[in-house]
């Protein structure tokens, strides 16, 4: 096989290019072109030291010196109007020397990215072109340096006629190895093709993929053909009385793998996709289970587009990012991969993210979610050199759903970087590692399934006032070649009324047939609410709802009551006050029944005497009986939670707050948190800015932890782009066991031209 072109040459070809057309006869098109050469340049420089003294008395000390620079120059010229040329190339080198006790480890990473793309904008017919290159070497001292490196070409079209199907076609052939092709050596090549027609409320679409990936190393070649039409339809009729929506897809996928050689007794292992039902799942929530997992359409298969789920910085009170998938039917799946994006190009710093702990939870009905049998939690995922994402692997577990569960970065500066990175994740996969024996003739797998998903739903207006409407929603999925199938059919009833501007209401009804897993499944759900609003600042609501399940031989009963009452009491001074109560019961087939009660007081209350100073008050408690069981005994649970917390802003450049959070609980240790903060910037609008942070942190019997951080940055020029920047923190940390402290100064210069 010939070698593709280094990495050089690709760098003196896109040199030659630009030259050849600056030299052109025409000097406008000269400074034109001039005019669309941008670049920037970074270097920075970090000391970390850190020292960890334990309960016996033992003292560890740890110290990293870190510089980096990295260089990047981009020309965005249009050739012609509707023709562009995107080139640029990326140079960075890192240095870091790590030292812990006697030993003294010097790593020298450097990477190399060039890349070129020219692209067609015309509104009926588009068309791009391009390539990509990325070299990573990394040299650790004691080691041979290791070059890895991909290569990606990529070739587009698109068509938009009027009133037509609109058309795209893509194709990407990547290549990945290493030097000596003795640890690396792969290929794969991407065909993707999609027709889509829109008319009024019609839309149909079609999708294919054929994706093959070869293993020169191991003689094995994978090909995933996936193919994929939706006919969707979506009217009003009768002067709106009746809507209808349908939706009707079918989604056939094949995975082959083949291992056309190599020695007898040899074997290899190949990742293999599983499919899932598109779109994923995805929540924001603390809570584990049970929780009903939303779908995410923008986790659909693209890699690169946002779900708006963030794991960087957040701000605030940090809270579980959740993703999942449902493969229709119970599958094995033994890794998943977690796609990212929005902190730039190349890879993540190591030390955020090797930073990201991974929950993984399966379920099989997408509500109740229990843990990995075996490996719970996974910390740290992998994170590739090129590929923006982690790769989650596990103990294989056969399960219909599963999902990851992981907390956003600190709210404080964290890292090598020496400050929060935005990331979000774009999409979620799952794969299965498949072993395939060795043979001199070959051997050969194959996977198929072919998934068809039917919706209904129609919309009839019985009453206009009162508002009432009857609602039907079906839903059917049909699996092969297991034969698995689910359905569901809703009916119900759903009304709306005002009587007068105090008092209005809302009731619905319905009743859930289904089946799935061979169980069928019926429900009865209600649902009422009375609003008053006697005054403008005064708001009053009674909630009751609940449903009966029955599914195969077991039965679930749930009601709830909940009060709920806001009221602005006075300009800037705002009131909850919550009262609830939820009966939930569980009987299995064996005739156990279990029962739950529970009764909680929520009160609340913000106040802002002025724009500067806001105070907030939280209260909840809560009295929990459960009964029954495999145990049948009884047990009575009190909780209380107070939460206080202070914001002070005297000044545009000066903030201060605190919180402080006490909860209890039966048979518990009453726990006490305390939060403190402080920021400055005393010139924020001018060339020379200085910053303070300072951040606290105590828990009752438990670790401090202090954070304090000085910093000073210097515009270089009234753009405010380029700048020199220099930052201290220290961070300290004490418990009854442990006590470390550790200091970062870092330093930058970046430069935009």
């Amino acid at each position: 096989m010939p070698r593709l072109p280094s990495a050089r040459h690709a760098l003196h070809a896109l040199a030659a290019a630009a030259l050849s057309v600056t030299l052109g006869p025409a000097a406008a098109q000269a400074d034109g072109l001039l005019e669309a050469l941008s670049g920037s340049e970074e270097i920075t420089y970090s000391l970390l030291s850190s020292k960890t003294t334990d309960a016996a008395g033992t003292t560890t000390k740890i110290r990293t010196n870190n510089y980096g620079s990295r260089s990047h120059m981009r020309l965005n010229y249009n050739l012609l109007p509707q023709l562009n040329l995107n080139a640029g190339g990326t140079f960075q080198k890192n240095l870091s020397e790590f030292s812990g006790g006697t030993d003294t480890i010097e790593t020298e990473v450097t990477r190399i990215r060039p890349y070129v793309w020219l692209t067609l904008r015309d509104p009926v017919i588009g068309a791009a072109v391009g390539y990509d290159r990325a070299d990573d070497t990394t040299k650790t001292s004691g080691q041979d340096s290791v070059t890895l490196t991909r290569e990606t070409y990529n070739a587009g079209l698109t068509w938009r006629p009027l009133e037509l199907p609109a058309t795209q076609a893509r194709y990407t052939r990547t290549s990945t190895r290493d030097d000596e092709r003795i640890l690396l050596d792969a290929e794969q090549d991407l065909f993707f093709l999609k027709s889509e027609y829109t008319y009024r409320g019609f839309n149909a679409s079609y999708a294919g993929n054929y994706q093959t990936t070869r293993d020169n190393l191991r003689d094995l070649e994978s090909a995933v053909t996936s193919h994929e039409g939706k006919v969707v339809y979506a009217g009003t009729f009768l002067d709106g009385r009746i809507a209808l929506a349908t939706d009707h897809r079918i989604r056939a996928t094949e995975i082959t793998t083949d291992r056309r050689g190599g020695l007898a007794g040899l074997d290899g292992t190949s990742g293999l996709q599983v499919p899932a039902v598109l779109p994923g799942l995805s929540a924001i929530s603390n809570t584990i289970s049970p929780l009903a997992l939303a779908p995410d359409p923008a986790l659909d298969g693209d890699r690169t587009t946002s779900t708006g789920l963030s794991i960087g910085f957040v701000g605030g009170v940090p809270t579980l990012r959740q993703v999942g998938l449902n493969f229709g039917t119970a599958v094995a799946v033994n890794s998943l991969r977690v796609w990212v994006a929005g902190y730039g190009t190349g890879p993540l710093p190591a030390d955020v993210a090797s930073s990201f702990s991974w929950g993984i939870h399966t379920s099989a009905d997408g509500t109740t979610w229990v843990p990995h049998p075996s490996v719970p939690t996974v910390a740290p995922a992998g994170f590739g050199p090129f590929d923006q994402r982690f790769v989650i692997a596990f103990p294989s577990v056969t399960t219909q759903y599963i999902k990851v569960v992981t907390l956003p970065l600190p709210t404080s500066p964290f890292g090598s970087t020496g400050f929060s990175l935005p990331i979000v994740i774009t999409e979620v996969e799952a794969f299965i590692d498949r072993t395939v024996a060795g043979a001199r003739t070959g051997t050969k797998q194959t996977i198929s399934q072919t998934v068809r998903t039917h919706t209904l739903e129609v919309k009839t207006l019985l009453l206009r006032l009162p508002s009432l409407y009857h609602r039907v929603n079906a839903e059917y999925q049909e699996f092969q070649p297991d034969g698995a199938e689910r359905y569901n059919l809703s009916n119900g009833l759903f009304l709306t009324h005002r009587f007068n501007p105090v008092f209005a209401t809302s009731a619905s009804t319905s009743v859930e047939l289904g089946r799935e897993q061979e169980e069928t499944r019926t429900a009865v759900l209600y649902y009422a609410s009375l609003t008053a609003t006697p005054l403008r600042t005064l708001t009053d609501s009674l909630v009751v709802s609940g449903n009966r399940q029955w599914v195969g031989p077991t039965a679930t009963t749930s009601d709830s009551a909940v009060l709920y009452n806001t009221a602005q009491l006075y300009r800037g001074i705002d009131a909850t006050l919550n009262l609830g109560a939820v009966l939930t019961s569980d009987e299995q087939g064996d005739g156990s029944l279990t029962r739950r009660r529970e009764y909680f007081v929520n009160a609340g209350s913000g106040l802002t005497p002025h724009r500067s100073l806001s105070l907030t008050v939280y209260y909840l408690g809560k009295l929990t009986s459960s009964s029954g069981g495999t145990t049948g005994e009884s047990r009575d649970t009190t909780e209380n939670r107070l939460d206080l917390a202070l914001s002070f802003t005297p000044f545009r450049t000066l903030s201060v707050s605190a919180s402080a959070d006490v909860q209890s609980q039966t048979d518990q240790d009453t726990r006490v948190t305390q939060n403190y903060g402080l920021s400055w910037a005393p010139f924020p609008d001018g060339s020379l800015q200085f910053s303070f942070f300072y951040a606290e942190n105590r828990l009752t019997e438990g670790p401090t932890s202090r954070i304090v951080q000085p910093g000073v940055r210097w515009y270089l020029s009234g753009r405010r782009r380029s700048y020199l920047e220099a930052t201290y923190q220290l961070n300290t940390s004490q418990s009854s066991t442990l006590k470390s402290e550790s200091q970062l100064f870092s330093t930058s210069l970046i430069l935009f031209y």
